[in-house]
C-alpha cells in the first residue's frame, strides 16, 4: 500500500493551496446545455458529444450506451426519454446567497473543538486537527514497545486506530463540504444549470457531482430558483406548509393540523431567519436544518414584503415527497387495495404510514404465536422477554423500504439484527429473534400486498427464465426507453471473449430495476407536462420541486400522469415482451417443444390484480405531500 510521506503532508498543512482545481465536466454550466437528441446523442457540452448513460466502474465490461442504442428500432423511439432530461437540465438556478453565508459562518467553526455539539447537529464535519490521536511516548513514557504490558499495547493500539480511522472519515467529509462551499462562492451572482444524464434503468442524475440540487440538506439549502414567480392566492400557506414538513415531527398529522402548528411557530420561524445563530435557534431541531433555515427566510421575507404577500416574488423550492414510492408502483400494478390504502393511493383524513402498518401486524402475529402452540411460540415468549413492548416500527422500517428494492431474507435479518443490537439485545439472541421478525415481515407484507408480492416473485421467475436461455433480462419502459440489466462477466469461448449474464444478480435485480424505471418514467412524465405549461419542475427522483405558487397544478399533474401511466396493460405487456423477446422463431426452432412449451408458461402472467380502483389517486392529498 503506498501513503504519502507524513513530512510532505505536514508542509501541505502549513502551506494550503491557494486554489481548487476542479474538471469542468463536473461542474454545473452557466450557458443553457445542448439537449440531448434522437437515440441519444449529443449532449450539454458544445464541443464534445457524452454519453447519455453513466458508466459505472462495475459494469466496465458492457458498453451501456451502445446497448441502449442497437434497440432503439427508430429515429422517434425514447425522444419523451431525452426530451425529459433537456427539460431538468434547462431549469435555471442561483446561488441562496443569504443562505450560503450562514453555512460559511458555521463551517469556518470547524477548526474549533468547543463548536462540535453544534456541528454535529448541523451536519458540518470537524476538521482533521481537532483530533486527539493517541500518541505512544504520552501514553507510555520514553520506553520501548518491548517493554510496555501487552494487554496496555493492545489497548492503546485499539484507542489509535479507532481514533485515526474517525479523524479520516471526518476528514474526507471536511473536503467534501469545503468543495461545495468553495463552488457556491464562485457561483455567486450566476445563472447555473444542471445537464442531466441516466443509469441504465432512466433513473435521472445532475452531471454535476458536486454542487446540484440532488445531494444532503446543504446541497439543497443553497440553491434555488434563478427566476421568481409570485406567491398568488395559496402560495404563502405552501411555504409554510414546506418548513413545517422539513422538520420531520408531523408526517402522521393532516395537513389543517400542520397549518396550525406553522401558524403557532411563527414566532420562532421569524426569530430564526432573523437570528439564526445567537436566536432560539428552533430551526436547529429540525431533521432538515438548513432546508428548515431557508424556509424559514423566505416566509420572513415574504411577511415583510408590505401588505400584499401574494405578490412576493418566490424562488425557494418546495418540495413534495412520494409516499413510499416503490411500493406505491406495487400497489398500482396489482392494483392492491389495502396497500394502496397504506401508501397513500386513496383519499384519507391522515397520512398512513405503511411501516406503522406493517410493525402492527408483526405485532399481530407474534401475540397469535404467543397463544398457539406452534414451532414459533418459544421464539416469541422468549421476544417478549427482551422486547416487552409492541414491535417497534424502526425495528422493520429498513426492511420494508427495501422490499421494492429485492432486500433477501439474509439481508432482512441483517437489517432487523442490527436495530436489535442498537435496543441492548445480545448478540446470539438478537440473530434468533431478527430471523423470527423477518419471517414475519415478510408475511405481514404478504397480506397487507397480495398482488404485488405475487407480482415481485412472478418478476423473478421471468428473470429466471431469461438467464436459463443464456440471456440478459432486458426490457422497455413506457416511455421507450430500452433497458438491460449489465449483470455480466467476460468469459473466454472457442478463442473468443464473450459476455455472459450472471444469473443470480440477473434474477434479483430485476424486480427492483423495473420498478425504477418506473418511477423514472412517472417523474419524466410529470416534468414533460409541466414544461408543458410554463410550471418549472426539479425533481430529485420521487421528490417533485417546484414553485410554491404552481404547487397545486403539479400535484394535480403528478396524480393524472401516475393514473395514466398505470391505465396501461404494464404487467401484461411485460408478459409478451419476454415471449416476444425470448422465446423467437429462431429460440424456437432450437429448443424442444416441451422447453418452449414450459418458459412460455414461466412468461405468462397468472397473478390476479386486486380491487384497488387506480382512478381514486388523483382525489389522495397525501399521495405525494
Amino acid at each position: 500500500m503506498l501513503s504519502i510521506n507524513s513530512k510532505l503532508m505536514a508542509m501541505f498543512d502549513k502551506n494550503p493551496f491557494d486554489f481548487i482545481v476542479f474538471s469542468t465536466f463536473n461542474l454545473p454550466m452557466t450557458v443553457p446545455p445542448r439537449p440531448w437528441i434522437d437515440r441519444g446523442t449529443g449532449g450539454p457540452l458544445y464541443t464534445a458529444g457524452q454519453d447519455i448513460i453513466r458508466n459505472m466502474f462495475e459494469f466496465k465490461s458492457v458498453r451501456l450506451n451502445d446497448e441502449m442504442r442497437q434497440r432503439i428500432q427508430s429515429p422517434a423511439q425514447g425522444r419523451p426519454v431525452f426530451d425529459a432530461l433537456n427539460q431538468l437540465g434547462s431549469t435555471p438556478w442561483v446561488i441562496n446567497e443569504p443562505m450560503l453565508d450562514t453555512l460559511k459562518t458555521v463551517f469556518g467553526q470547524s477548526g474549533c473543538k468547543e463548536s462540535e455539539p453544534l456541528l454535529e447537529k448541523l451536519g458540518i464535519p470537524m476538521r482533521h486537527d481537532t483530533f486527539d490521536v493517541p500518541d505512544f511516548v504520552k501514553e507510555f513514557g520514553n520506553v520501548k514497545k518491548e517493554d510496555v504490558d501487552v494487554e496496555k499495547f493492545r489497548g492503546y493500539a485499539k484507542k489509535k486506530a479507532e481514533a485515526v480511522k474517525m479523524r479520516n472519515e471526518s476528514n474526507s467529509l471536511w473536503c467534501w463540504m469545503q468543495y461545495r462551499v468553495v463552488l457556491a462562492d464562485h457561483f455567486r451572482g450566476q445563472t447555473l444549470f444542471f445537464p442531466h444524464n441516466m443509469d441504465f434503468r432512466g433513473r435521472v442524475y445532475p452531471l454535476s457531482p458536486y454542487l446540484s440540487h440532488m445531494g444532503d440538506d446543504v446541497n439543497r439549502c443553497i440553491l434555488k430558483f434563478a427566476k421568481s414567480q409570485p406567491l398568488g392566492s395559496h402560495g404563502f400557506d405552501w411555504l409554510k406548509l414546506h418548513c413545517v414538513n422539513l422538520t420531520g415531527t408531523m408526517k402522521r398529522a393532516s395537513v389543517a393540523d400542520r397549518m396550525v402548528e406553522a401558524e403557532r411557530l411563527l414566532p420562532s420561524i421569524l426569530d430564526s431567519a432573523r437570528n439564526p445563530l445567537n436566536g432560539e435557534k428552533w430551526w436547529m431541531s429540525s431533521d432538515e436544518p438548513w432546508q428548515t433555515l431557508a424556509a424559514c427566510v423566505e416566509i420572513e421575507k415574504a411577511m415583510k414584503y408590505g401588505g400584499d404577500v401574494a405578490s412576493f416574488p418566490s424562488q425557494l423550492p418546495v418540495h413534495q415527497d412520494g409516499s413510499c414510492n416503490g411500493l406505491q408502483h406495487y400497489a398500482a400494478l396489482g392494483r392492491d387495495n389495502e396497500g394502496g390504502v397504506q401508501v397513500n393511493l386513496t383519499q384519507c383524513e391522515t397520512p398512513n404510514d405503511v411501516y406503522s402498518d406493517v410493525a402492527q401486524r408483526v405485532e399481530q402475529k407474534r401475540k397469535q404465536d404467543e397463544e398457539s402452540n406452534g414451532e414459533d411460540r418459544d421464539v416469541a415468549l422468549k421476544l417478549r422477554e427482551a422486547l416487552p413492548q409492541n414491535v417497534p416500527r424502526k425495528v422493520i422500517k429498513q426492511t420494508v423500504m427495501t422490499t421494492v428494492y429485492g432486500v433477501t431474507m439474509y439481508g432482512a435479518v441483517l437489517q432487523i439484527k442490527r436495530q436489535l443490537k442498537a435496543m441492548d439485545i445480545p448478540g446470539e439472541d438478537a440473530a434468533i429473534f431478527a430471523r423470527y421478525l423477518a419471517r414475519k415481515t415478510f408475511a405481514s407484507l404478504n397480506d397487507a400486498f397480495t398482488s404485488s408480492m405475487a407480482l415481485k416473485d412472478w418478476f423473478r421467475l421471468i428473470a429466471k427464465g431469461a438467464s436459463d436461455l443464456m440471456k440478459t433480462v432486458e426490457w422497455v419502459t413506457p416511455l421507450g426507453l430500452p433497458v438491460v440489466q449489465p449483470y455480466c462477466r467476460l468469459l473466454e469461448r472457442k478463442s473468443k471473449l464473450v459476455l455472459v449474464p450472471i444469473p443470480m444478480k440477473q434474477v434479483d435485480a430485476f424486480p427492483p430495476n423495473f420498478v425504477h424505471s418506473l418511477d423514472s418514467t412517472h417523474m419524466m412524465l410529470t416534468s414533460l407536462n409541466c414544461a408543458n405549461r410554463g410550471i418549472t419542475f426539479a425533481a430529485v427522483h420521487d421528490c417533485f420541486w417546484t414553485h410554491a405558487n404552481s404547487v397545486d397544478e403539479m400535484n394535480q399533474i403528478c396524480r393524472q400522469q401516475f393514473v395514466s401511466l398505470h391505465s396501461q396493460p404494464i404487467v401484461e405487456q411485460c408478459s409478451e415482451w419476454f415471449k416476444t423477446t425470448y422465446l423467437a422463431p429462431r429460440i424456437q426452432k432450437i429448443l424442444p417443444a416441451s422447453e418452449v412449451e414450459r418458459f412460455s408458461d414461466i412468461f405468462t402472467v397468472k397473478v390476479e390484480q386486486g380491487e384497488l380502483d387506480i382512478e381514486k389517486v388523483k382525489d389522495s392529498v397525501y399521495f405525494f405531500s
